[in-house]
């Protein structure tokens, strides 16, 4: 009884042997470092070149999908080109805001946003303009003193409604103090998360004092330059401050503080009432933009002349921003160039409809997951397999994170990252084909060393001929080694003239449809012959899983492969054919060799008398042409060299097509592959009876059994 412990220990190790150097293939080596380097730079990328990639990617998925508004529910009042043609240039007299202010809020607004700024007073006030004009008569001086100042003109329009004016947020200057909203923290403080500046510009506090509220203008743009999120909250001198849009959802929600929410140092969210909002790590909202919509807005010098409905700002979020050309900076956005005032709205439209963009905080991590694993698919898959493999992979990658991305803001509005996946994936692939193409051409070289090694071994000692011979048979392939299939059987034989030879014969699977065989014959025996024969065969091999199912191509493509490796001036005969298996149909060419015979048992031979060109090496660059043909169910393909029909007896006979040609068309019907090598051998055998042989004899015979026929 054998002791089952102490043989599998050895086959383990053996295959763990195995598993270690297919794992350490240059291809898979190169594949493995290129993935844990792309893995890294996408969990580092920040604002630099990787991170505008990414930001490159949230833009197109807006422009592909941007959001579609829902009505306006922030509808903006603009000072825009029109109005400025209507009423003068600006800056306007503030009696004539104010009574743009007191329209809008006679429309009975949940709140109006102001983007403008009023740090000084109005020139144009009647007393103090009065005062600038020093030469006027005092009794009109009186009257004008007697009129009402602009800017309490402005003060108790604001104060007539709900009002929140802007501030800008400036880092360097001298401030101005005022009221400000309460923020309360939970979790920690706040200002360190915070885009930080020192002093605040409002308004004057006359007008200043007039609102409900205060919120920051300020934006801070992205690296390139672009407004992709606004802020909810600012640290001014280490002391938050709201935003203009969470203020104004703040007064409208009837919220007397504004409640922010920290974790671990970092901000998660906000709350104004029973608003809660929440927020990247820095207190910023992403922004999901629409396109710029003229709907949005109404001008300035139609709420004045009163062509604006009634009820068009009633219960809406409204703001009052300054639009015209030269006047302000339009910021540049995924969607293109927009007012900075629309790009309020567009966070209020966000809010309101309930459609925040997001970046989830696990988002990093899963991409690096998925490339990760589709990085690791890609390299146990695709190293050993054709190239023609690699362009769907190459296609398919961008596709499926692409789809990914979409999906996740289809659905959630999540801004997920496909452009870092896909070209860490695409950089996997480049380095497993270019380690494969190192690995391939490092097996060709030390092939050719071997070869060589081979050669001068066997020229020095006469004994290890023997051992070429086994080197040489073992590199032919075996008809058992084929898998079962029913729609063909095939067999195949090589005998040497000598210990080794120059006859070549090959057959394999190019796919699961079609069967590649081929019979050849090197110029000359013994050890040059039997050298240039493996070579040969490599080679053409190698040509003919490039791809094509052309055999004329595939012979041109070797003709020259062969030829750069042929110091010896050696040439090759060869027939080659693919046999499509469902169909019967032979596509071959033949390079000088002895022309194949089909037989269909019970009928007379017929024989494939074209010729596709010379044999390999003689002419370089030559354009090889195809044949085809057609067999019928059952029919044999027979395929010999020169031994076979130049075989000599005793005398020096030789024996010639016929015989061969007679034996086959003896053949019992149903004769297989196997039956028809053994006639045409034992046909051989009868011929020389004895003889030394003259010449290498191989002889590959396949039959077709017809399209009905499947894999078992």
């Amino acid at each position: 009884m054998t002791d089952s412990s102490s043989t599998s220990e050895p086959a383990r190790r053996s295959l763990l042997a195995r598993v270690a150097v297919r794992a350490a293939a240059p291809g898979r080596a190169a594949g493995l470092a290129t993935l844990a380097l792309a893995v890294v730079l996408l969990l580092a990328a920040g604002d630099g070149a990787l991170g505008d990639l990414r930001q490159f990617g949230f833009d197109l998925i807006q422009r592909v999908l941007p959001r579609a508004p829902q009505g306006t529910p922030a509808p903006i009042v603009a000072i825009d080109d029109a109005s400025l043609q209507r009423y003068g240039q600006w800056p306007w007299p503030r009696h004539l805001i104010a009574e743009l202010v007191a329209r809008i809020q006679a429309d009975h607004p949940r709140v109006l946003g102001v983007d403008i700024l009023w740090p000084e007073p109005d020139r144009l006030s009647p007393l103090r303009w009065a005062r600038m004009e020093r030469d006027l008569p005092p009794d009109l001086v009186e009257r004008l003193a007697a009129l009402p100042d602009h800017d309490a003109s402005l003060a108790e329009a604001l104060a007539a409604g709900p009002s929140v004016l802007g501030m800008a947020a400036l880092r360097t200057g001298a401030g101005m103090s005022g009221p400000l909203t309460p923020v309360v923290a939970h979790g920690g403080d706040p200002a360190p998360a915070l885009p930080a500046h020192t002093v605040l510009m409002r308004s004057i506090p006359e007008i200043d004092r007039a609102a409900a509220g205060h919120g920051l203008l300020s934006v801070d743009k992205d690296a390139d330059g672009a407004v992709r999120r606004l802020p909810t909250l600012a640290a001014v001198s280490g002391v938050p401050v709201p935003s203009l849009t969470l203020e104004m959802l703040r007064v409208a929600a009837g919220a007397q503080r504004i409640d922010a929410y920290v974790k671990d140092g970092a901000m998660v969210g906000v709350a104004a009432g029973r608003l809660a909002l929440p927020t990247a790590p820095d207190g910023t909202i992403r922004l999901a933009f629409s396109p710029s919509d003229p709907r949005r807005f109404v001008s300035a010098a139609d709420v004045l002349e009163h062509r604006v409905a009634p009820g068009t700002f009633e219960n809406r979020l409204v703001l009052l921003g300054v639009t015209g050309l030269g006047l302000v900076d339009r910021a540049t956005t995924p969607l293109g160039p927009m007012d900075g005032v629309e790009i309020h709205a567009q966070l209020l439209e966000d809010v309101i409809e309930g459609a925040l963009a997001s970046r989830p905080r696990w988002a990093s991590g899963a991409e690096a997951a998925s490339l990760a694993l589709v990085g690791l698919a890609l390299i146990g898959a695709l190293p050993g397999r054709r190239l023609v493999w690699y362009a769907p992979a190459a296609i398919a990658l961008p596709i499926a994170f692409g789809g990914l991305a979409l999906a996740g803001w289809m659905m959630r509005l999540w801004l997920i990252d496909a452009v870092l996946p896909s070209l860490g994936a695409g950089a996997v692939l480049v380095a497993l084909i270019g380690g494969g193409l190192a690995e391939a051409d490092a097996q060709r070289r030390r092939l050719r060393r071997e070869l060589e090694a081979q050669r001068l071994a066997a020229a020095r000692v006469a004994g290890e001929l023997e051992a070429a011979r086994r080197i040489q048979m073992g590199i032919l392939p075996r008809p058992e080694a084929l898998a079962p299939d029913a729609r063909f059987d095939l067999d195949a034989v090589l005998e040497p003239a000598r210990e080794i030879g120059g006859d070549l014969y090959d057959f394999f699977l190019v796919d699961p449809g079609h069967l590649f065989v081929a019979v050849g014959d090197v110029t000359g025996k013994g050890v040059p012959a039997s050298l240039f024969m493996a070579l040969g065969k490599s080679l053409y091999k190698s040509c003919a899983l490039r791809g094509t199912r052309d055999p004329a191509a595939i012979m041109a493509v070797a003709n020259r492969e062969i030829s750069r490796d042929n110091p010896e001036m050696l040439f090759i005969t060869l027939f080659a054919g693919i046999l499509e298996l469902d169909t019967g149909r032979l596509d071959y060419c033949n390079a000088g060799h002895e022309p194949p015979v089909t037989v269909l048992p019970g009928e007379a031979p017929r024989l494939i008398e074209t010729s596709g060109g010379p044999p390999l090496c003689v002419i370089d660059e030559f354009p090889y042409e195809g044949g085809s043909c057609q067999l019928r169910p059952g029919e044999l393909l027979c395929l010999v060299t020169d031994g076979v029909t130049e075989a000599m007896d005793r005398s020096g006979a030789l024996l010639g097509h016929a015989p061969v040609r007679d034996c086959l068309a003896t053949l019992a019907p149903g004769a297989d592959a196997r039956a028809a090598l053994a006639a045409v051998r034992a046909t051989v055998a009868r011929f020389v009876d004895g003889a030394e042989p003259s010449d290498d004899l191989t002889t590959l015979t396949v039959r077709w059994n017809g399209a009905g026929a499947r894999p078992g």
